[in-house]
């Protein structure tokens, strides 16, 4: 059975998009469910360990489910763009694989602000509903607007470049390995700075 709002697919073929949702939310429980136990056990125990540990699985947390809903809100932007997209042919991070060929560079800048306004959507649903008490909390909470750093460091320029004129996928090879790991430095040092500052 195919999802409603999965009209745009270039093809039925792939994983279906309410698999790699399933997928992700369960992912993402798993995640929440770890966090939440290190951090219970840091708050009665107050352990290096149950610190360590705490801090750890809360980074993660925030760093992955903030990747996942940007992720997500890039395929709602996709369809708000009413781009055409393929289905992955594999279950992993991404929902969909945008059709460069049959998109124009307006339906590109839909979907990829989108991306943007999901990272800020997961970033302002943690600081709601996690306050940052403890050290577990403060590595989530700093981990997501880490994540959207690191994403934004890749992506933005990109939009720029297309808002500018520049081709879509011309613009997006420009992402060389070279890019991705200043990207990752810049996640991080995002995250040591956020996580400094909610200390």
């Amino acid at each position: 059975m195919d999802n409603t709002l999965d009209t745009s697919v270039a093809d039925k073929g792939g994983v279906h998009p309410g698999i790699v949702a399933f997928a992700h939310a369960a992912l993402g429980a798993f995640l929440l469910a770890i966090f939440a136990l290190t951090n219970d056990w840091f708050r009665s125990s107050s352990l290096p360990l149950a610190a360590l540990l705490g801090v750890l699985s809360g980074a993660a947390a925030g760093a992955i489910i903030c990747t996942l809903v940007h992720e997500w809100f890039h395929y709602l932007g996709a369809i708000a763009a009413r781009g055409r997209y393929r289905r992955p042919p594999r279950l992993a991070l991404f929902a969909f694989d945008w059709d460069f060929k049959h998109n124009s560079p307006r339906q590109f800048l839909v979907m990829s602000y989108a991306g943007t306004l999901g990272s800020l959507v997961a970033i302002a649903l943690f600081m709601f509903s996690i306050p940052a008490e403890t050290p577990c909390s403060i590595a989530l909470l700093a981990a997501s607007v880490g994540s959207l750093a690191f994403a934004g460091a890749i992506e933005w320029p990109v939009i720029a470049r297309v808002q500018g004129g520049g081709d879509p996928l011309g613009e997006l090879s420009k992402t060389t390995p070279r890019v991705v790991l200043t990207s990752a430095a810049i996640g991080l040092v995002t995250l040591l700075i956020v996580a400094y500052a909610l200390t």
